[in-house]
């Protein structure tokens, strides 16, 4: 299928993963309204900072606290608050050139999800509030549309870092034209031919698709499968992940039966589950936002409809899904990260089941594995290349960035660096809940999958069974 990328009014490439309508938390009840001014949030101050010591390090921040995406930037918000309450209570973070600790506070804006807002208030934050580092706003469309703004602002002598944390980096249209930067042994570069690292300060921390997608054909190879179903949401999540799977199922013995795209304000799954019931495939893959992928699990329950393999790669990753399903989540495999379970889960706070315990202390229910994981590692990202650099100069930042290939920051994602690009260099994953019971709080959650391109001819130096925590379950449990 040919497919070309959407564009939004400037021209520029947009890939909407972020806009996660109907994404109900029930249990968080944490979003903030901030309609017109920035919010400054800094802890009370230590003990007096050296002299020509900074008293704060600024982490700027726009994101939607009110509109579609609100409830989203709420899970997000949880796992930031909890990262910046951390790193406050031992002082802040470390400045070498000063040799003292120095508190973490934030500039808050509210954008509603709007690029054009949020354009405003990136502008804002670089050029008049001179924050030292940028958490940009949800979702992948928002990276894209704040990536000219911020390269121009960092070629006017602006160097802001701006990272896009809940979003996967896709500057490409077909699966060769990524893998090709592997097998050529190239860069990404723009149109004047210039290496990424001389210009681009939008940096992604999700790992892109396509070891995500190589990760679910390893595991549906290893536990047999030979028919797949595909429901994918209409939006370039679902397009970009079908694009993947089908080329990697290319050189294997795995058929697709159908193909159906659902709009993101589905309401009942009916049709797509008596269609693919009449196919009987071994396995769903639906690639799903969080609202539409917990109404196919409603749906397929009152319809006892349990396939051998359901993966719903964003409809059980959240604390509601705890809450709606318990223990009826038992078997159904998702996208995934190192958190919470991998070795290679540990970030500035300890492994990934400790901070999902801090969590669960901190607001007594479940995290959320996906995008809450990623908040979290990117402002651990965010606050480890300033450590690294220890100062708040912003090339000296910049060059911490470049330094990470030979030493990767730890998070609870896994260690990120960049080589290729400003993708990261990570293994994508499948997760699945394992055991789970009605008390499940996330520690159900293992890793069953783990890929890195070796399925495409990349060569790296890796261990898969750092990453992976337990062989796969298949067929899954009955709806219990």
């Amino acid at each position: 299928m040919n497919v070309r990328r959407e564009k939004n009014k400037k021209g520029e490439k947009v890939r909407d993963r972020g806009v996660a309508a109907g994404y109900v938390v029930a249990a968080i009840v944490v979003i903030v309204v901030i309609i017109a001014a920035a919010v400054v949030v800094t802890l009370p101050r230590g003990p007096t900072a050296p002299t020509g010591a900074p008293t704060s390090i600024k982490f700027g921040h726009t994101g939607p606290y009110t509109g579609v995406l609100a409830t989203a930037e709420s899970i997000c918000k949880t796992f930031y608050d909890l990262w910046t309450e951390q790193a406050n209570a031992q002082g802040g973070l470390y400045l070498s050139e000063y040799d003292t600790r120095v508190p973490v506070s934030w500039v808050f804006y509210n954008d509603m999800g709007d690029t054009g807002k949020a354009s405003t208030n990136v502008e804002k934050l670089i050029t008049e509030d001179r924050v030292d580092i940028i958490y940009g706003s949800y979702g992948t469309f928002q990276g894209f549309a704040q990536h000219e703004l911020v390269n121009n602002l960092a070629a006017q002598d602006y160097k802001t870092i701006y990272m896009v944390g809940n979003g996967t980096c896709v500057l490409w249209d077909t699966a060769e034209e990524f893998y090709s930067y592997y097998w050529e042994n190239k860069v990404y570069k723009d149109s004047q031919g210039r290496p990424w690292y001389t210009w681009e300060y939008t940096l992604w921390t999700e790992m892109p698709r396509a070891f995500h997608m190589e990760a679910l054909v390893d595991v549906l190879e290893e536990v047999g499968v030979q028919s797949v179903v595909v429901w994918k949401i209409g939006t370039l999540y679902g397009i970009e992940s079908q694009r993947f799977l089908e080329y990697l199922l290319e050189n294997t013995n795995i058929s697709i039966l159908d193909v159906k795209e659902y709009p993101m304000d589905i309401t009942d799954f009916t049709a797509l589950i008596t269609s693919a019931r009449a196919l009987n495939p071994d396995a769903i893959i639906q690639f799903s936002y969080p609202s539409d992928g917990m109404k196919s699990i409603e749906d397929m329950i009152s319809l006892n409809y349990n396939p051998k393999l359901f993966y719903n790669a964003l409809g059980v990753t959240s604390g509601d899904a705890y809450t709606k399903f318990g223990k009826k989540l038992d078997g159904i495999m998702y996208h995934s990260t190192a958190f919470p379970k991998s070795p290679m889960s540990r970030g500035m706070f300890g492994t990934g089941m400790d901070v999902l315990h801090a969590y669960v202390e901190k607001y007594g229910f479940a995290p959320d594995v996906i995008d809450g994981a990623i908040a979290y590692a990117t402002v651990e990202v965010m606050g480890t290349l300033i450590e690294r650099a220890g100062s708040l100069d912003k090339d000296a930042i910049y060059q911490e960035v470049l330094k990470s290939k030979d030493n990767p920051i730890p998070t609870v994602i896994g260690p990120v660096y960049w080589e290729r690009g400003p993708w990261p260099e990570l293994p994508g994953v499948v997760g699945q809940h394992i055991g789970t019971t009605d008390n499940s709080l996330g520690e159900d959650c293992e890793i069953v999958g783990a890929a890195f391109g070796e399925r495409v001819g990349i060569t790296r130096t890796w261990n898969k069974s750092q990453w992976v925590t337990h062989a796969p379950v298949y067929p899954k449990p009955a709806w219990s």
